[in-house]
């Protein structure tokens, strides 16, 4: 397994083992956008054009429809990781969380959501604050789930993942001391949420004022919410916000109270510092303080 290089998780261990990706999309934007063009029309012709690519990676790709923009088309490389994403969709969607998804395609394995045109400011503290809350409710949202969603979602139980191996973690006692932690905040039925992939430019504001997260491609049940309350802290330090590491510590507890969750200063400190043991994190920028 190779590790991050750099930002918020370096030195993390990744999921996804060097060279997982069978078939890579091109990084040229231009190639890009001509392939994207393509699909819209094929795949989904009630959306007008034109395309203008906003970002281009092995993996995915995201692309403006319209002048101006009224949509946003999503292309992913590996069918597994959109239906992933397609999946984060239904499972969040009361929380109303993400944006409006306006339509999909299996076979092109394309995703088309609202266009956001407006960032939101995590440079004002209370802004950040509101991204904590939405960060919080998606790692709590497997509480509200009705029951069809839970009975189909049971295999990534916290009491069913503790009895198995995470073959891709360094230290497997630290991340089952982690599991427990977790599960005792959470309840033994907990589907541990999270790994979401958050930046500065993927907190936008939604029509009714909310914070929508804007990229969920990395979404997993397997992973606990812990790596995004790292990232958090991280990007808190970047925005500016003093004292980042204990402020985000304590509003992170505070949603999570409101949500649900039971977590403890302490164990969520010992969580946290368990998870950097089992994953070779190099800092857990300033939580732990």
């Amino acid at each position: 397994m190779s590790a991050v290089a750099a930002g918020a998780l370096a030195g993390a261990l990744r999921t996804r083992p060097a060279g997982w990706l069978a078939r890579e999309l091109t990084v040229d934007p231009i190639a890009a956008a001509l392939e994207a063009d393509a699909l819209l029309e094929r795949h989904h012709p009630d959306l007008a054009g034109p395309v203008r690519c906003l970002t281009t990676r092995y993996r995915s790709a995201t692309f403006t429809v319209g002048a101006p923009p009224h949509a946003v088309l999503k292309r992913h490389a590996d069918k597994v990781a959109y239906l992933g994403e397609r999946l984060a969709y239904d499972l969040l969607a009361t929380d109303r969380v993400l944006p409006r998804l306006r339509g999909s395609c299996d076979h092109a394995l394309t995703l088309i959501t609202a266009y956001l045109p407006q960032a939101a400011d995590l440079t004002r503290q209370a802004v950040f604050d509101e991204l904590i809350e939405t960060v919080v409710r998606v790692h709590t949202a497997p509480a509200r789930w009705d029951r069809p969603v839970v009975d189909a979602m049971a295999p990534w139980r916290i009491d069913a993942a503790l009895k198995e191996d995470t073959p891709w973690v360094r230290d497997s006692a630290a991340w089952r001391r982690m599991l427990s932690r977790v599960g005792a905040a959470h309840g033994p039925a907990h589907i541990p949420l999270g790994n979401l992939d958050l930046a500065p430019d993927h907190a936008r504001r939604q029509a009714d004022g909310r914070i929508a997260l804007v990229d969920v491609e990395t979404l997993r049940p397997d992973v606990t919410g812990l790596p995004d309350l790292v990232t958090l802290a991280y990007l808190a330090a970047e925005a500016g916000h003093s004292g980042a590491g204990p402020w985000v510590r304590t509003r992170y507890r505070h949603h999570q109270e409101r949500a649900g969750g039971r977590w403890a200063e302490r164990e969520l400190v010992l969580a946290l510092v368990d998870f950097a043991e089992a994953t070779g994190l190099q800092s857990l920028h300033g939580l732990d303080h």
